[in-house]
C-alpha cells in the first residue's frame, strides 16, 4: 500500500496573479509531516519552514507549497494541468517515502541564490539570445524555473569560460545539473 492514496481538490479558482491560471487547494488523505524533511533532500529548490511545518518550490512555472494536511498550488494552466502536477506529486512523495531509508532528511533552510548572485556569475551581455531583455531578466526566470542555464549562449563561449564553473555550483544549489557535455560541479 503506498503512503499517499490520494489527493483531492479541495477548492479551484482563477489565480490572482495571473487569471488566465488557476489556484487551488488540495487534501491529501494522509498527514504529510514525517515526509517533509525528505522531500526538502529530495527537491534541491524548495525552502522548506520546519515551524510551519511547510515545503515551498516551483514545478516549472507553478507555485506549490506542502503543508501537513494541505497542498497549494498558483498559477496552473487549467484544472486538467493541476490534475497532472496533483499526480506527478503524489508519486513523488511516494516515492521518496519509499527511499527514505537512503535519503538524509534535511531539516533546516538550504541556502538558495538570489537573482543578483546568480547575475553577478553570468556574462552580462544582454544580447537577448535566451529571449530575455537583459541578463538579470534571466536570472530571474531562472531562479523562477523559467529558463535554464543552457539558454545562456555567452555563457558557453570561450571568452567566458572562467565563469562557468562557478556559474554552475550556484545553480546547483537549487536543483539545476550542469548541461550535457560538462563536468558537473563538485558536490552534485
Amino acid at each position: 500500500m503506498p503512503f499517499l492514496e490520494d489527493i483531492d481538490i479541495a477548492f479551484i479558482e482563477p489565480c490572482v496573479a495571473d487569471p488566465g491560471r488557476v489556484r487551488l487547494y488540495a487534501e491529501p488523505s494522509r498527514d504529510l509531516a514525517e515526509v517533509l524533511p525528505y522531500l526538502n533532500a529530495v527537491i534541491n529548490h524548495a525552502t522548506y519552514n520546519k515551524d510551519g511545518p511547510s515545503l515551498t518550490f516551483m514545478k516549472e512555472f507553478r507555485l506549490i507549497t506542502i503543508y501537513p494536511r494541505r497542498i497549494t498550488m498558483s498559477k496552473a494552466q487549467n484544472t486538467t494541468d493541476a490534475w497532472q502536477v496533483l499526480d506527478w506529486l503524489k508519486d513523488l512523495i511516494n516515492d521518496t517515502y519509499d527511499r527514505r531509508g537512503s535519503i538524509t532528511p534535511v531539516h533546516g533552510v538550504r541556502w538558495r541564490p538570489t537573482a543578483l548572485q546568480i547575475y553577478e556569475w553570468l556574462p552580462r551581455t544582454n544580447c537577448k539570445a535566451c529571449g530575455e531583455p537583459t541578463c538579470l531578466a534571466f536570472a530571474v526566470k531562472l531562479l523562477l524555473g523559467e529558463r535554464t542555464p543552457q539558454e545562456c549562449e555567452p555563457l558557453f563561449l570561450p571568452e567566458h569560460a572562467s565563469l562557468r564553473r562557478a556559474f554552475f555550483e550556484i545553480v546547483a544549489a537549487f536543483g539545476y545539473p550542469a548541461p550535457p557535455g560538462y563536468p558537473a560541479p563538485p558536490g552534485t
